[in-house]
């Protein structure tokens, strides 16, 4: 009895904030170091039990204490006070400590706003439906918090009135939504973003580095998380051609390859595109997820430049800027073609092997090189070397710290794309022949519901280009080659060699399987329509969807015109509303439940006299209708007792949910 005596002491509208707040701050705090997490949530304990009357709040010189402790962590944490993680911790931390010295209403209606604003916060770290769906929660309930503190001395302001303070703060955001649907659809869009976003905004899933080196792609094996999504005009290419293009790289230093030109190359003008196309375009469109590096991908081989990209010399699609938000692009692509048959390349490019690097692959190749009749056989000769001996691919390489293409192919024989792409190039070089690593990725998954294609991250790919006089650049993946048996893991299997694949798959995953599948179907399928219209919603789809509505020809001013008269339009019609219905609807809650049981009543011939009160009124129809005389006297009573009776704020609205209960199942 003494802790319910203590919970009914707690300020309802404290609750709810705190409430709020916790779903507000519980994903930062997972992502945030453990100390600082522990601290916020000892300061949110703190509140709570102070709110409860268990312990008393800090005094000043302590508060002053632990900001200066907050701030210090912060910094011990992350070793900087700005940007997207340490930011964001700082603002929750000194939430937090915000908690700790309210006092009055006025304090937590700053702590309510405060709230508001971290909400925004959340979107830094994602934008996905879910997201979406959980801030706009939190937000009902901060809204839910700011009514019940309006509400402090109304009848339903006690525990047992909450439920209505929660359906009239869902009403109020509900009411803004149309609002916000117009200021979505009308208001301009600009090119890149409000303010400069934080350097580490795209640090946690950037995918493929603009260097491979072991280790590089085997750490993508397990990130389900999607790359890009694609969708096809027409029949979607077979799994052997859905390579996907992505960075270029070709000087090695004996370890890494990498791509120097990159920088410059992102501001060069696109470079004409020397192919023969051996097959029919494929026409598709991609939909890369933010990772915050200059590349695009396409399937290969590119045959179109989207708007505000360029084209590298080795055919790599680069945007002019940072891919930081979803990037929408339509694309053509050939994916048989030869490519720069005539066009010899630099050999200093090319060529190129670090004077101390691989020794005993340069020996291999110089042999090769001397047996073989062209550099046709050489080429075959290495693919005939991964296939016959006993190489494996793995997700779990051992180490090759001294000479890793040596180690790989001599002595482990074991590793990923990244290994065999780099070793496959540097014997194509020591052999004489032109060659380069291209990293990207291969295969996707479809989605049935949707209709398009999921490439994700554990789709990373690394494969080599050579060039031969005649034939010009072409692809080759020694990968393809590793017999089915030597390949560790069923997921990497069903990517490279789709068709063996098929025979060693399970035919019956199960009803629980099966339906998972479909679900995570449905829900990739949900984001990337939220993706497309909400996210994604930039001037070009802004431009289409005006252009639909037949606005497309409207100037900025006319367009800020529409914009204005919509708004001015909707709040004219809610006020309206709200008008008409304060004079039909009382906003008295136990007037409002007294007339509804009144007119249950005169539905039945039974309405009641303007000049009758409740007590005569109820005699009348026991009267005439005996066997309602238990429900009619209960609810006149409870209606006499919550009007003129007094009582504290708990006992009416316990009062108010019995009548509002008895008035629902009253039937006459």
């Amino acid at each position: 009895m003494r802790a319910a005596a203590h919970l009914r002491r707690i300020d309802p509208a404290e609750a709810w904030l705190l409430g709020a707040l916790a779903l507000v701050m519980g994903p930062h705090l997972l992502r945030m170091p453990w100390g600082l997490s522990a601290l916020c949530l000892v300061l949110l304990v703190w509140r709570a039990l102070a709110s409860w009357g268990r312990i008393a709040l800090p005094r000043r010189w302590l508060r002053t204490a632990l900001t200066l402790v907050g701030v210090g962590a912060v910094f011990a944490a992350y070793h900087t006070l700005v940007g997207r993680h340490a930011g964001v911790a700082l603002l929750v931390v000194m939430l937090c400590l915000k908690l700790l010295e309210m006092k009055g209403p006025r304090d937590t209606t700053v702590a309510i706003f405060l709230g508001y604003f971290v909400v925004i916060t959340g979107f830094l770290f994602g934008q996905s439906v879910f997201i979406g769906v959980y801030m706009l929660a939190v937000v009902v309930l901060l809204t839910t918090a700011l009514v019940a503190q309006q509400h402090r001395a109304a009848q339903w302001g006690g525990w047992a009135g909450q439920g209505r303070h929660l359906r009239t703060g869902a009403v109020l955001v509900a009411q803004a939504a149309p609002m916000m649907l117009v200021l979505f659809v009308l208001f301009p869009r600009i090119p890149g973003p409000l303010w400069g976003m934080p350097k580490d905004a795209f640090g946690a899933h950037t995918g493929l580095s603009d260097t491979l080196s072991p280790g590089n792609i085997t750490r993508l094996a397990d990130d389900d998380a999607v790359a890009f999504r694609v969708r096809f005009d027409g029949a979607v290419p077979p799994p052997a051609e859905r390579y996907w293009r992505g960075p270029v790289l070709w000087d090695f230093d004996g370890y890494s390859w990498s791509d120097p030109d990159q920088p410059r190359e992102v501001r060069a003008a696109p470079q004409a595109i020397d192919y023969r196309a051996l097959g029919p375009a494929v026409h598709y469109t991609v939909t890369v997820e933010p990772h915050g590096r200059y590349w695009l991908f396409a399937l290969d081989l590119p045959a179109l430049v989207p708007p505000d990209a360029t084209l590298t010399g080795a055919y790599q699609l680069l945007s002019r800027h940072p891919v930081r938000g979803l990037r929408r692009y339509r694309m053509q692509s050939y994916p048989r073609y030869r490519l720069d048959p005539d066009t010899a390349p630099d050999p200093r490019r090319y060529l190129a092997l670090p004077a101390d690097s691989a020794p005993r692959a340069r020996a291999l190749a110089e042999r090769w090189r001397r047996q073989a009749a062209n550099p046709q056989a050489v080429v075959q000769r290495a693919l005939k070397y991964f296939r016959d001996r006993p190489f494996y691919y793995t997700r779990q390489p051992p180490p090759t710290p001294d000479h890793p293409v040596d180690g790989f192919l001599f002595d482990t024989r074991r590793g990923y794309c990244e290994h065999y792409a780099s070793a496959f190039t540097v014997l194509m070089r020591a052999a004489g022949i032109p060659a380069r690593v291209v990293t990207g990725y291969q295969g996707g998954e479809m989605n049935p519901v949707g209709d398009y294609l999921i490439v994700r991250q554990s789709d990373a790919h690394a494969w080599s280009e050579v060039w031969l006089r005649g034939q010009g650049w072409k692809r080759v993946d020694p990968t393809a080659v590793i017999p089915p048996g030597r390949i560790d893991d069923s997921a990497d299997l069903a990517r490279i060699r789709p068709e063996e694949a098929k025979g060693t798959a399970q035919v019956g995953e199960g009803w629980l399987g099966r339906t998972w599948q479909a679900l995570g179907y449905r829900w990739d399928s949900l984001n990337y329509y939220w993706n497309q219209w909400v996210v994604g919603f930039d001037r070009k789809r802004q431009g289409d969807l005006l252009e639909q509505l037949g606005l497309g020809g409207l100037s900025w001013r006319g367009t800020a015109a529409v914009l204005a008269a919509s708004l001015g339009g909707f709040i004219a019609a809610l006020a309206a509303y709200l008008l008409l219905s304060g004079r039909t609807r009382p906003s008295d809650p136990v007037q409002r439940q007294w007339r509804r049981f009144c007119r249950k009543l005169a539905r039945r011939g039974l309405g009641r006299a303007p000049d009758e009160g409740a007590d005569a009124y109820a005699a009348r129809v026991r009267r005439r209708r005996p066997e309602l005389a238990g429900q009619v006297t209960g609810i006149a009573r409870l209606y006499n007792e919550l009007r003129y009776a007094p009582g504290a704020a708990e006992l009416k609205a316990r009062q108010l949910s019995r009548l509002r209960r008895s008035v629902r199942a009253f039937r006459p």
